[in-house]
Parts: structure tokens; C-alpha cells; sequence
């Protein structure tokens, strides 16, 4: 058989009846559970924003480049046979008038 020892002189221990250590848990966990918010969002956001482009996805940018033309073809114009008429200060082909002034009202 076993021996049970009760020493029956001490005093109760007195608990915390106020609420005190379960208001500050409770606030505890607020702030453990916003924390975990603001990690989740900012998470989010690297994953789909900037981080998001230098991941292992498809590139849909298509860059044609065509190359430069190798010949270009130039035909010289061919001088005129005969000086234009024009007529004026110093020319020696007066003008002809085929169209002449206005007359006057």
C-alpha cells in the first residue's frame, strides 16, 4: 500500500479573478493575427508585382527586326535640252503670254 501525506496548514493560493491576464492575452492574439495579415499582403504582393516578371513564366514580347535594305537603285534625272522660259532681269528668253493679266473691272 501507499502512503498519502496531507499537510493541511497552508493557505489557498489566491487567483487573479479580474480579467487582466485574459485581456492581455486576447490583445496578444490580435496582434499576432495582424501581423500575420500584414505578411500575408505583403507576400501577395511581391509574388504578383514586381517578383512576379522575373520568375520562370513565358515572355510574350515578340521584336522583329528587319534588316536594311542592301541595294538602292538611284536613276539621275536627265538635264533639260533647252533652258525654261522665264523671262526677267538678265535672261535672255523673254517671257512668253500665254497668260496674260487680269484685266480691270
Amino acid at each position: 500500500m501507499h502512503q498519502f501525506n496531507v499537510n493541511p496548514g497552508r493557505e489557498p493560493v489566491d487567483v487573479d479573478s479580474s480579467g487582466d491576464r485574459t485581456a492581455a492575452a486576447g490583445i496578444n492574439l490580435i496582434t499576432v493575427l495582424i501581423v500575420f495579415v500584414v505578411l500575408a499582403i505583403i507576400a501577395w504582393y511581391l509574388f504578383t508585382g514586381p517578383l512576379r516578371s522575373t520568375g520562370a513564366s513565358s515572355s510574350t514580347t515578340n521584336i522583329n527586326v528587319k534588316p536594311a535594305p542592301t541595294t538602292v537603285n538611284v536613276s539621275p534625272t536627265s538635264a533639260p535640252s533647252t533652258p525654261a522660259p522665264g523671262g526677267g532681269p538678265g535672261s535672255s528668253n523673254p517671257p512668253s503670254n500665254t497668260n496674260p493679266a487680269p484685266s480691270k473691272p
